[in-house]
C-alpha cells in the first residue's frame, strides 16, 4: 500500500431515479453511504476522507459518523458530482493536504465497494504518473444508433464500464476539474476530466459486485450481496471449528386477499392478506431453507421441495425447515446459528420477536442465543413496500462431530 493517502466520497446525489433518498435506504441496519464509508475507514493508510453531502444535511450526516470519526470532514457538496469532488478537495488542501497527496474519489452510491478493490486501486495509482480507475467489461452486444436506427456495431473490447473508487494526485484532480469548468466541458467522472486535461488514465480490474444503487429494484440484489459479504466477514472474525460454511437465502411472495399472514413460522391472525404461494407461502422459512441447503452445498428449497409437487400444496413450510435440518444431518451438517431479515410494510415484527426467535430455534435446533431475526420496510418503495413481503436469511452450519 502507498504511505497514505485521503479519499473523498461522493454524497450530495439526490436521487432523482429512485423516488426516495437512496444514500439513506436501510441495507442491514446501516444507510447506504456509511457501507461505502466504513470501507474506506477500514484502511489505516487512510489520512481522512472528505464526505460531500447536500448542504442541507450536513448535520444528518454528522450525526451518523461511526465512532472513528476523527479521520472524517462532513461538508457541503453542490449540485453535480464534480463541484462535490472540488468540495472535497477543497476540504482535504484546508486540513493540511498538498497537490501530491494521493486522493481516492468514491460514489457513496456504491455500498458494495471491497476493501480489496480500494487497496488495488490506491496501490496501482502510488506507482504510476497519472491517474487509475477500476473496469469491468461490457458483456452485451453494442449498437452505435441515431435518428431511431442502428446506425452499425460497436466493438466490446474496444470500451468498459467505469466504476468507483478513482484515484489520482490532488493537485493533478482539481486541475482537470477546473480547466474542465473553464471550458465548458462536461464532467460524467474523475477519469473522463482528467484524460480531457492530458492526464494518462490507466486501468485495473473492477469488481462486477459494485454496482451503483440507482433505482429500487437495485435494492434486493444489493442487501443479498451485502449480507453475502458481511456473514463472510463474521466467519472470517469468529473462531468457528474447522469446516464452518455460511450460505444465504432469499424469497419473496405477493400478499392475497383471503391467506393466512405467515412470517418466520408464526401466524398474525389480524391481518386480511397473506403471502401467495404453493406451500404456506413463509418467505422467512423459504430464506432460512435456501440458506441451510446453501451452506451445505445441498441445492434449494425448490429442487427439494418441488412447488409443482401436489403433496407441499398448502404445506405448513416448518416441514420444509425440519425436513432440510434432516437432510443436513444426513449429509453429515448441523446448524450453527441462523440470521434472518424481513421486510415487509405490515405487520411489525417487533412485537413478536421472541415468540419468532422461539419458533426457529425450536425448528432448527440451536439455541435461542444462537437465532437473530430483525424487521425492516422498504418505506414505501419498491415490491415489499406495499404489495409483498420478503425475506433474507443467513445460516452457518458445521461438519457432525
Amino acid at each position: 500500500m502507498p504511505e497514505g493517502y485521503a479519499a473523498i466520497l461522493v454524497a450530495a446525489g439526490r436521487s432523482s431515479r429512485f423516488a426516495g433518498d437512496k444514500l439513506w435506504a436501510d441495507l442491514w441496519g446501516r444507510p447506504t453511504w456509511r457501507w461505502s464509508l466504513d470501507t474506506l475507514l477500514a484502511a489505516p493508510e487512510l489520512s481522512r476522507v472528505a464526505i460531500a453531502v447536500p448542504r442541507d444535511a450536513v448535520d444528518r450526516y454528522a450525526e451518523g459518523l461511526p465512532e472513528d470519526r476523527e479521520r472524517c470532514l462532513v461538508v457541503p457538496g453542490g449540485d453535480v458530482r464534480a463541484d462535490s469532488v472540488i468540495a472535497g478537495i477543497w476540504a482535504l488542501s484546508n486540513a493540511g493536504h498538498g497537490d501530491e497527496t494521493l486522493v481516492v474519489v468514491h460514489d457513496a452510491a456504491r455500498p458494495a465497494v471491497t476493501p480489496g478493490l480500494v487497496r488495488v486501486v490506491a496501490e496501482a495509482a502510488a506507482k504510476i504518473d497519472g491517474a487509475v480507475i477500476p473496469v469491468v467489461p461490457v458483456t452485451d452486444s453494442l449498437k452505435r444508433i441515431g435518428s431511431e436506427r442502428v446506425i452499425g456495431p460497436l466493438d466490446r473490447d474496444e470500451v468498459a464500464a467505469a466504476q468507483t473508487p478513482q484515484a489520482a494526485r490532488l493537485g493533478a484532480l482539481r486541475a482537470a476539474i477546473e480547466e474542465a469548468h473553464a471550458w465548458g466541458r462536461p464532467i460524467t467522472d474523475d477519469a473522463g476530466a482528467l484524460a480531457a486535461a492530458g492526464t494518462p488514465v490507466h486501468v485495473v480490474a473492477g469488481d462486477p459486485v459494485n454496482r451503483k444503487l440507482t433505482e429500487p429494484s437495485d435494492l434486493v440484489a444489493m442487501r443479498a450481496v451485502l449480507a453475502a459479504r458481511a456473514s463472510g466477514e463474521m466467519d472470517a472474525r469468529r473462531d468457528h471449528a474447522p469446516g464452518v460454511r455460511v450460505g444465504i437465502g432469499f424469497d419473496a411472495h405477493r400478499l392475497v386477499e383471503g391467506r393466512p399472514m405467515r412470517l418466520a413460522g408464526v401466524t398474525f391472525a389480524s391481518e386480511s392478506r397473506g403471502p401467495e404461494g404453493h406451500s404456506d407461502g413463509d418467505a422467512a422459512l423459504h430464506a432460512l431453507v435456501d440458506a441451510l441447503f446453501g451452506a451445505a452445498a445441498a441445492g434449494d428449497i425448490g429442487s427439494q421441495f418441488p412447488p409443482d409437487d401436489p403433496q407441499w400444496a398448502g404445506a405448513d413450510s416448518a416441514t420444509f425447515v425440519k425436513r432440510a435440518v434432516e437432510r443436513l444431518r444426513e449429509g453429515g451438517w448441523r446448524p450453527a446459528s441462523v440470521d434472518v431479515a424481513i421486510a415487509v410494510a405490515s405487520p411489525a415484527i417487533a412485537p413478536r420477536r421472541d415468540e419468532i426467535v422461539g419458533r426457529i430455534s425450536d425448528l432448527v435446533g440451536i439455541s435461542r442465543e444462537a437465532v437473530s431475526v430483525k424487521g425492516t420496510t422498504s418505506d414505501g418503495l419498491g415490491f415489499a413496500g406495499a404489495d409483498g413481503v420478503a425475506a433474507w436469511a443467513v445460516a452457518a452450519v458445521e461438519p457432525i462431530g
